[in-house]
């Protein structure tokens, strides 16, 4: 054998590969979320106990690991953990160890999430979330800090929010969530308010573990020719793409005509999450309507690229649920081979898949099929494809 480590053969790249299990899918919504108020009032559809992941979620670790999958967000409700302010439910953190040790048991590294588009609702509503200065600065801290104490030994990573600003336009500007705004300020207000609650996280965990930027990527198509729209479009865009891109790369954040300097998060971020959501058409009037289903993966992957071109030099995985591809044949794992290849060629290190179980989703409740397992864990055609993922 030579000697020479230039003839050794090369180590394999091990991409990541993961999957995204939110609460409120496999577990519903808890009662002191401030969605358990929202669906009460008729605004979404019952949640009960989502898909049952709260008896199975041995057995779906496992079958998610028997799949290929090497690692696995999962959310840690702040419900659940604290469901009055200064009331923490122990029981409660320790199934959450338990839950994180048999991931890593299983092979599967854990990437704990810590708000996946639900807040306890004594922080949402009471003390007006990340909007008041005090809560985001004080409460929100005292959050990361205990989570750092029980978790940091078992994470992999963490993940602050998921999808801060696509859920800041859901509730503030598309009225889809609390409080049910339609209101451009307070959109731009809200936006503003997650990237500095990301950053009082990446103040307090950074070092503890690698901490990861989650953010989404979508295309806004504006009605040709229609300057209302073009503008709506424009304004839009550049809440998804300028306000992390300049926080960045610039050390600021200014999307609500407030410039605020955050120096500390020039290059932050260990990994970014790109969430790929399929592109809207916006007309006048700021309306959203899909686009037709041929241009879906172009344009997710058209996203992902301008997405990722203003940020920092960093770790990057790409991830999506296969709404609105529902066809359990070949169209659904055609499709998805061609965002994870696109993915990679584009310089991606990775794919995360979301609704990996078929659970409760916001407006569809349970009639949703975007998993690669079903609700009574059948796994789908698409699902023999992860073991090939490399």
């Amino acid at each position: 054998m030579s000697d020479d480590p230039s003839s050794a053969p090369a180590t394999p790249t091990v991409h990541p590969l993961g999957a995204v299990l939110t609460a409120s899918e496999v577990l519903g919504v808890h009662p002191a979320a401030d969605w358990s108020r929202w669906i009460a009032r008729g605004h979404a559809p019952p949640a009960g106990t989502g898909n049952g992941h709260d008896t199975s979620w041995l057995d779906d670790l496992a079958q998610l690991a028997g799949l290929g999958f090497n690692e696995v967000a999962i959310t840690l409700e702040w419900a659940a953990l604290e469901p009055r302010p200064g009331h923490r439910n122990e029981s409660q953190a320790e199934h959450y160890r338990e839950v994180l040790m048999a991931a890593r048991q299983l092979g599967m590294a854990p990437w704990v999430c810590l708000i996946d588009g639900t807040l306890p609702g004594w922080f949402a509503e009471d003390e007006r979330g990340f909007l008041d200065d005090r809560a985001r600065t004080l409460l929100w801290p005292r959050h990361l800090d205990w989570m750092g104490e029980w978790y940091a030994d078992l994470v992999a990573g963490w993940i602050p929010q998921r999808e801060a600003i696509h859920h800041a336009i859901r509730n503030h500007l598309l009225a889809l969530g609390p409080p049910g705004e339609r209101d451009l300020d307070e959109t731009a207000k809200a936006v503003r308010a997650s990237v500095l609650a990301d950053g009082e996280a990446w103040r307090v965990l950074g070092g503890s573990a690698p901490v990861a930027l989650y953010q989404t990527a979508r295309l806004f198509v504006p009605t040709p020719d229609n300057l209302p729209a073009i503008e709506r479009a424009r304004w839009l865009d550049g809440l998804h793409r300028r306000s992390w891109g300049e926080a960045l790369a610039e050390g600021v954040v200014g999307v609500d005509g407030y410039p605020t300097s955050v120096n500390h998060l020039r290059e932050a971020f260990d990994r970014v999450i790109v969430q790929l959501r399929p592109p809207v058409r916006i007309d006048a009037l700021g309306t959203w309507s899909p686009m037709p289903l041929g241009f879906l993966a172009e344009g997710l992957l058209t996203a992902f690229e301008r997405t990722i071109e203003p940020l920092p030099e960093s770790e990057v995985v790409a991830a999506a649920d296969l709404a609105p591809v529902d066809d359990d044949g070949d169209a659904q794992a055609e499709h998805l081979r061609a965002l994870q290849d696109g993915v990679i060629e584009r310089g991606g290190a990775g794919w995360w898949q979301t609704s990996p179980i078929d659970g409760w989703q916001w407006e569809r409740g349970f009639d949703g099929r975007s998993g690669i397992i079903d609700i009574d864990r059948r796994e789908r055609n698409v699902a023999s494809i992860f073991s090939a993922f490399d």
